[in-house]
């Protein structure tokens, strides 16, 4: 099975991507993204945000003919309608990161802003799962630059091959990738439909318990 050898017996650390992976937001962030561009007259619909999202920011108002110059205050505007609502997790998230906890290091990559992501963090009770969290004010260049990657294995003193990231975009595919750590994708409603990589995907993190339930069973099997 492609997903039980993909976490293998030498990996030590998991480390998760948020929206889209762990916390439910496409439906809020659409309509913040929506709401935003209304701001300036312009016009989304959700086939155009499928079709453009991107973790970086700038990359979807560059997408939408937003002019460069409104895009800081764009960032603005967004972070105001993202925070009128709060998005749950996904079911069973709460369970799969306390069951990892006992064995694995846990950390957190996202593109998010640091103030949001601690919110969230703390408002869904699993602040205390993760031993880091690198958001995306805490690296000079967006994913898929593997610099969130990087700073989260320092500072867990992981070698790259000890690790396992958990995300459901091309970016974050193509950040692991370039850290060269393996990967794990989530279906969710940021995954495009148009994309053209292909690596090991689950239906939900909830698949990563089971996996790490199973492996840690046989584990204490031991041989036959």
């Amino acid at each position: 099975m492609t997903i039980v050898r993909s976490v293998s017996d030498e990996v030590r650390g998991v480390l998760f991507d948020f929206d889209g992976t762990l916390l439910d937001s496409f439906p809020i962030h659409f309509k913040a993204y929506q709401n935003t561009f209304a701001r300036f007259g312009i016009t989304m619909s959700e086939e155009d945000f499928r079709h453009c999202y991107s973790p970086d920011w700038n990359k979807v108002y560059e997408s939408m003919g937003l002019p460069q110059n409104e895009w800081e205050l764009a960032s603005e505007y967004w972070l105001k309608e993202a925070t009128k609502e709060e998005p749950p997790l996904f079911p069973g998230v709460k369970d799969v990161l306390t069951d990892l906890t006992r064995r694995y290091a846990i950390g957190l990559v996202t593109s998010g802003s640091r103030v949001r992501i601690h919110a969230d963090l703390k408002r869904t009770g699993i602040q205390m799962c993760f031993r880091v969290v690198v958001t995306g004010d805490d690296v000079r260049a967006p994913k898929p630059s593997p610099e969130g990657l990087q700073i989260a294995l320092e500072k867990l003193d992981l070698p790259p091959h000890a690790a396992v990231y958990i995300g459901d975009t091309d970016a974050d595919y193509a950040m692991a990738k370039a850290a060269h750590v393996r990967f794990l994708g989530v279906s969710s409603e940021f995954s495009p439909s148009h994309s053209a990589i292909t690596h090991p995907r689950l239906k939900s993190v909830r698949e990563i318990r089971e996996v790490y339930l199973r492996k840690a069973h046989r584990r204490a099997a031991g041989p036959r």
